[in-house]
């Protein structure tokens, strides 16, 4: 048989290809598989290192909290169980208490945080307390004896005062470097093992069939599983356990079980010397090898079809005319059937929907542009994007320009006379970032966002000039925006302003710091441009003079002057703001002057702890104030309270007409400085003994506090007049050694008599100009 040129190039050419495509795909699968099948081992081992360095990662952070856990002052009180009094006692478990919330609700894993003092045999968590004989669930009271300075839990329930949980728990005993027996207590951080399980699951996203992924500790013991079923059981009775129990470091072996044959893998954490082990069927785990070798074989019978096909075309264009030619040549033509044409009209119809569709991605992608650039703010402002070069494309693809100097990050809140509902402070939200961005946009290039809550965030960027200038600039354009927005819209802006910064990575600080400083609005007020730059740190100078103004407030409330507790508490607020302290100082400045109150009230005999339950919660209530005013306002019904309380207290106490007669002889004898209880006692024919219980009983003081009181008083009013010298004041009162009358003067004052008498005359010359 004789073949054509045509036909002679199909079978050499087919051939050859034929050969190169399947030589091809043997040296291609035989090269791929082995280093496949490694990588597939080298993976998952990976992927349990990962597992081991977030889970070590999370409990050596739980360490480190736990440490400065016990630096805490509240916490080393309650370990010792040294109080002086209810009160102290009562605020120290309070603080505690703040303190293990705030570190169970700033750690997301933390499920809870047990303190338990062995000196009182007290138990606190950040839920509730249980007193040594309130409870029968002292478990950690059994671990005191415990060897080394730490120990991991495995899994165990426990009851945190809500619920029982399932929970890894970390142990560390006070003095956190002590040995058994010179132990005061110990604290545990629980970590509930779901948290510890979906380290796993984030790692592996998901679960897979057939595939378990679990960690047990040095003794076969589950610490956490996929099947919640094995949880506190022990599994060295499984074979390939006891081969890895037994193994150290990390790698992997094939075992058979009733499921068939197994890959497992397994990893020793350094830290804890737990085993993170991986049992994933073997037909599983090399399904991607099959998936690739079928994929390879079907490209292959791609390959020689379209190599055919392709060889076919060429044939048919290029030797098909040869073989007519030569046909002509020779004479032996031979008639063509004419081939089908091929038809479009299915393409133009794919074409058109795909013309159809894209103009349709495009109309997503302009309505998604408000969404994208509040996403890529966000990642600016929490530092998650700190490149130039990433993010400028980004937003100019949104709309706004960014340029890449320098950088200025402003807090903003709207208010309104009346109130804003949540849907106006929404809409009024958006106009304040629309009349920011134009107003930045005018002079250089920025963005703002909403932050939901009626706040607004603004990033101001420059591509010249220096930090000051800059943020000066910002400053300027941020009073026009208050401007406009309280003109046109009614609206009163406060805006926070943190400091400039070259380097794009600093914008989270600068975001901070507009945070911090738009906290001042409650001393500056509404409507106002604070920047950070302008405010005095939290370490003021001012703060331990002002103070001790707080004792004059406490004498004034054991006395019941309610109407001078008031004068002395708005002088008190006032000169804390015009001192320029913060909101925080301010705040702990309240706190300080209740607490003072408490212990003073405390002392005529009130009960303190239901004195502060009528008072409800006043550290949510304090932490809502904002400004100084309202504080004020709330400081002085706490102390209106406790002096009605301290009025009710004597009423039902009853007076006493020889009290009444003794106090009667002091006022009239103080002066001399040879007044003593024996005097008062011979005047009135009793004994010492019987008077001082008798005074103390009805006046709430000692005999010689209430002299001391009485003759301090009198020189405060004498020094009123500016013209009398201290010494004389000092002998009319009853002192013969005007050093005594100093150092008792600072006792009961905090002031010596020259600051006191400048004090009043200040404060008496600033009330008249008022």
């Amino acid at each position: 048989m004789r073949l054509s040129i045509s036909g002679k190039a199909m079978i050499i050419y087919g051939s050859i290809f034929t050969v190169i495509i399947f030589l091809t795909f043997g040296l291609s699968y035989f090269g791929t598989v082995g280093r496949l099948e490694k990588d597939l081992k080298d993976t998952h081992i990976a992927l349990l290192k990962q597992i081991d360095k977030r889970i070590e990662i999370v409990f050596r952070t739980t360490e480190k909290d736990l440490l400065n856990l016990s630096e805490e002052l509240e916490y080393v009180y309650f370990m010792y169980d040294s109080f002086d009094d209810a009160s102290k006692k009562y605020a120290n478990f309070f603080g505690l208490s703040n303190k293990l919330k705030t570190m169970v609700h700033a750690g997301e894993q933390f499920s809870s945080v047990f303190v338990y003092s062995n000196t009182s045999g007290d138990v606190m968590t950040d839920k509730t307390f249980m007193k040594k004989n309130e409870s029968e669930d002292h478990w950690l009271e059994s671990y005191i004896e415990m060897e080394g300075y730490s120990k991991w839990i495995a899994t165990h329930k426990v009851w945190d005062g809500d619920k029982m949980q399932d929970v890894v728990t970390l142990i560390r005993p006070y003095p956190l470097i002590s040995s058994p027996g010179y132990r005061k207590g110990l604290v545990a951080v629980n970590i509930h093992e779901d948290i510890l399980y979906g380290m796993i699951s984030d790692v592996f996203e998901g679960s897979q069939e057939g595939v378990h992924t679990f960690i047990i500790d040095d003794k076969g013991n589950i610490v956490t599983h996929d099947d919640k079923s094995k949880l506190y059981k022990n599994m060295t009775d499984v074979p390939y356990i006891k081969r890895i129990l037994s193994e150290k470091g990390s790698g992997q072996f094939s075992a058979e079980s009733n499921e068939g044959k197994q890959s497992i893998f397994y990893r020793t954490s350094n830290y804890t010397g737990w085993k993170i082990v991986s049992v994933i069927p073997q037909a599983q785990l090399y399904q991607p090898l099959e998936s690739i070798r079928n994929l390879m074989i079907l490209i292959v019978a791609l390959m020689v079809i379209l190599a055919m096909s392709v060889l076919f075309y060429v044939n048919r264009r290029t030797f098909k005319p040869l073989d007519r030619l030569a046909r002509k040549m020779s004479g032996a033509i031979k008639p063509t059937q004419p081939g089908q044409a091929v038809r479009l009209d299915y393409l133009e119809t794919v074409f058109d929907q795909m013309f159809t569709d894209r103009e349709q991605l495009e109309q997503r992608v302009r309505d998604s542009k408000p969404v994208l650039k509040w996403r890529i703010v966000m990642d600016m402002l929490t530092g998650y994007r700190t490149e130039y070069t990433s993010v400028s494309p980004q937003l100019e693809f949104t709309g706004f320009s960014f340029l890449p100097e320098m950088f200025v990050v402003c807090t903003a809140e709207i208010a309104k006379n009346g109130g804003i509902s949540s849907k106006d402070e929404t809409l009024y939200t958006y106009v304040l970032c629309n009349v920011a961005e134009e107003l930045i946009n005018m002079e250089t290039a920025g963005v703002a966002i909403d932050l939901g809550s009626g706040r607004a965030a603004i990033i101001f960027s420059f591509g010249e000039g220096d930090v000051e200038k800059n943020h000066l600039q910002a400053l300027t354009i941020l009073e026009l925006v208050l401007d406009i927005m309280k003109h046109q819209f009614g609206l009163l802006v406060t805006a926070g302003v943190g400091r400039c910064y070259r380097d794009m990575k600093d914008i989270p600080k600068s975001y901070d710091e507009s945070q911090k400083a738009l906290q001042y609005r409650m001393v500056i007020g509404n409507h106002a441009v604070i920047s950070f730059e302008d405010l005095i740190g939290s370490d003021h100078q001012d703060y331990y003079r002002i103070i001790k103004m707080t004792d004059r407030i406490v004498e004034a409330l054991k006395r019941t002057e309610f109407e001078k507790v008031q004068q002395d508490v708005a002088i008190l607020y006032r000169e804390a703001v015009e001192a320029g302290m913060s909101p925080e100082l301010i705040r702990h400045l309240s706190y300080e002057l209740i607490m003072k109150s408490l212990q003073a009230i405390a002392a005529t005999g009130i009960d303190t702890e239901e004195t502060l339950n009528s008072l409800g919660n006043l550290h949510e209530r304090m932490n809502r104030c904002r400004d100084w005013q309202e504080l004020t306002q709330i400081v002085l019904t706490v102390l209106e309270q406790m002096a009605k309380r301290v009025e009710d207290k004597r009423m039902q106490r009853g007076s006493n007409k020889l009290i009444e007669k003794m106090l009667v002889y002091i006022e009239d004898h103080y002066m001399g400085s040879e007044f003593s209880l024996a005097q008062l006692a011979a005047q009135f024919e009793l004994g010492p003994t019987y008077i001082s219980k008798l005074f103390k009983e009805h006046t709430e003081k000692n005999f010689i506090d209430y002299l001391i009181e009485t003759r301090i008083n009198a020189s405060k009013q004498l020094l009123t007049d500016k013209n009398r010298k201290i010494n004389d004041i000092a002998e009319e009162v009853g002192y013969t050694n005007t050093r005594s009358f100093l150092r008792a003067f600072k006792k009961y004052t905090g002031m010596t008599p020259t600051e006191y008498r400048d004090y009043v005359l200040d404060s008496t010359a600033k009330l008249a100009l008022e």
